[in-house]
């Protein structure tokens, strides 16, 4: 069997993603699996997981628009790695300039497939009042021709977004609220202290994920790492999240590969859950 994949804005996209905040050692646990994602992950490392998502039948993945990832990207492109691999752009928080994150994406030699707000930003802005600033950035996003959407940690502001009709074309939505009780979105050093994952969160975002009309990309389904310790436990966090989003919605989840073959499991679990379905 191979993933689905389904026709999003033009493109046909698998129904699982790959993430990629552990490339940046984005881990949402300890300083230290930060420290030790980035010492595994080199560059050649990211190459080869990206190659291995493709050769398993992900067709998309996520990536941070900074400077390291799009130069890491430029090269995968010169390589001839990259086959029908389709980029979906996380704006970069750390950019003062909005409009120049935007250039830089555009200007990329990998060319994104579609753009998004990164979700920690996006949750900031508007916990302090600056919905404006917020249309403001959604519609110079717009103004590339590309795809584009909105990531959140808070289900709220996702139903906001679609009763408002915003200007956008997607969602991502968070599985866990990790801005909306006190912690602040961005990324930084430590920037995981004081992050909450309450495991009755998911049920709250599937919510709002079954009302919205938009497509929407389900992420952190795997709780950054607290759902995945065995192979059933992976599995019940899938099928929850697989059973509770709309039928052509998406899941994304990063992977760390130092210890085993996360990509292949979670292919492999995907496609066991999904012929599960179909029985």
């Amino acid at each position: 069997m191979k993933i689905p994949e389904i026709d999003f804005f033009g493109h046909k996209i698998s129904k699982l993603i790959l993430g990629s905040n552990p490339f940046s050692g984005f881990s949402h646990q300890t300083p230290e699996l930060d420290s030790e994602m980035m010492d595994f992950y080199s560059a050649e490392e990211i190459k080869k997981t990206w190659d291995n998502a493709q050769n398993s039948g992900i067709n998309a993945f996520c990536c941070r628009a900074d400077r390291h990832m799009v130069r890491l990207l430029r090269e995968y492109y010169n390589e001839g790695r990259a086959k029908n691999f389709h980029w979906l752009a996380q704006t970069a928080p750390e950019y003062i300039s909005f409009q120049a994150n935007l250039s830089l994406i555009t200007s990329s030699k990998f060319k994104p497939s579609f753009i998004y707000h990164h979700g920690g930003h996006i949750d900031n802005l508007l916990m302090e009042g600056k919905k404006h600033i917020v249309l403001e950035q959604i519609k110079m996003m717009r103004d590339t021709g590309y795809a584009c959407g909105i990531a959140s940690h808070q289900p709220e502001f996702i139903a906001m977004a679609e009763e408002e009709n915003w200007d956008i074309d997607f969602y991502l939505c968070c599985f866990f609220n990790l801005t909306g009780r006190g912690k602040k979105g961005l990324t930084a050093i430590k920037g995981s202290e004081g992050e909450i994952f309450d495991f009755s969160d998911p049920e709250k975002m599937c919510e709002v994920i079954k009302k919205v009309k938009k497509p929407c990309i389900a992420y952190k389904i795997l709780g950054a790492g607290r759902l995945c310790k065995n192979r059933d436990q992976t599995k019940n966090a899938l099928r929850f999240a697989i059973e509770n989003i709309k039928k052509d919605d998406f899941v994304l989840i990063g992977v760390f590969q130092k210890y085993k073959d996360q990509v292949k499991e979670n292919v492999e679990i995907l496609k066991e859950i999904l012929n599960e379905h179909q029985s």
